[in-house]
């Protein structure tokens, strides 16, 4: 099956195979570009943290003092290639990496013009003549987070905190993303909350940022259920707060209907989009939607419900007042009580039904 050759993202031109650069005591085989970038192969696609450390010492020259000094997106880029199989030294497409099995990324990073051949001591100098971005407050001092730093903000309610941290350290984004994999189911919902909102707080000054993410997630959704929890239901949350930007992507939601296993988190998406700004769901067919109101699974039937009555679809009415003698349980999470919650398929389709009143 072929793949395509391999071309910095950042210049355009073709870059050689990646190789054991000798550089202290890597674990992954490198290169560098002729436009200064530098890229680290990742052959199973996990190790993604560990890449962006190498790359971005290496680009450093081995200064740890200052990679950790530098800034996202101010003080270099970053772009992640997906579907590379360093054996061929070729990319893949997504359908022709599933059916081959191939993992493998390629991390490239490159600095700012004016970072190249600096040294610490003068990057210092160099901040102190940029214009200054507003800070957080004293109390909060921007830093690098870990997930288990990430994981107690949530818990202890220090939302804010958070979200400021990954205004100001945008990198924090993917830590907290990281959290989405968490077995609490609460505290994923409150990642999936948290997500929507740093998104939007960042989309100005890093959209490029945030178009990844949107893309990466419903990739990660793709590829496997199991690793896609709350990804669909975060994709729903920043198109709700960016529907100018992401919209489009409502018809890609709308493709996941087709699978049973990404219906619930589909559902959710669509109808918190829909609450705010049901004219990017009207634009496309709802019929997929209003049929599994008579789905098998109750999980289903009742998000389907809650969906409709937030999307306020009164073409569903019908279908709904068959639902309010469905007593059928299911736990769903409410973002007005901020909390999961037990309720019932009737009395999902019961407060949509009075939704669909109101209009």
């Amino acid at each position: 099956m072929p793949g395509r050759p391999v071309t910095c993202p950042f210049c355009g031109q073709p870059v050689d195979k990646p190789r054991d650069l000798g550089f202290q005591t890597s674990d992954f085989d490198a290169g560098i570009c002729e436009c200064g970038a530098v890229y680290v192969s990742d052959v199973t696609g996990f190790n993604q943290g560990a890449a962006f450390v190498e790359a971005l010492t290496l680009a450093c020259g081995g200064d740890w003092d200052l990679a950790w000094e530098l800034s996202p997106e101010e003080d270099y880029k970053e772009v992640i290639l997906e579907g590379y199989d360093q054996r061929e030294h070729l990319l893949y497409s997504e359908r022709e990496r599933r059916e081959l099995g191939i993992r493998g990324v390629l991390y490239f990073l490159k600095l700012a013009d004016e970072i190249r051949d600096i040294s610490l001591e003068q990057l210092k100098e160099l901040r102190s003549q940029r214009p200054q971005t507003p800070r957080p407050p004293e109390e909060i001092k921007p830093r690098r987070l870990h997930r288990r730093e990430v994981e107690e903000l949530i818990q202890k309610g220090q939302e804010k905190e958070l979200l400021l941290l990954c205004q100001h350290q945008p990198v924090n984004l993917r830590i907290l993303q990281k959290v989405l994999y968490s077995a609490d189911p609460l505290l994923r919902w409150q990642t999936v909350m948290l997500l929507g909102q740093a998104a939007q707080m960042l989309l100005e000054d890093h959209p490029e940022m945030i178009a990844d993410l949107v893309k990466r997630l419903i990739y990660a959704s793709a590829d496997s259920a199991a690793s896609a929890w709350g990804a669909l239901e975060t994709v729903g949350e920043i198109i709700r707060r960016a529907p100018n930007r992401f919209g489009l992507f409502v018809r890609n939601l709308f493709a996941f209907l087709k699978y049973p296993e990404f219906r619930p988190g589909t559902l959710w998406a669509l109808g918190r989009i829909g609450e705010k700004h049901p004219q990017l769901i009207r634009r496309l067919s709802v019929f997929p939607l209003l049929k599994l109101l008579e789905d098998n699974d109750p999980t289903v039937r009742g998000l389907a419900a809650w969906a409709v009555g937030r999307i306020r679809l009164v073409e569903g009415e019908k279908a709904l007042q068959a639902l309010l003698e469905d007593q059928t349980p299911l736990s769903m999470y409410s973002p007005e009580e901020k909390s999961l919650i037990e309720t019932t398929v009737a009395a999902l389709a019961k407060e949509a039904l009075q939704r669909l009143e109101e209009e």
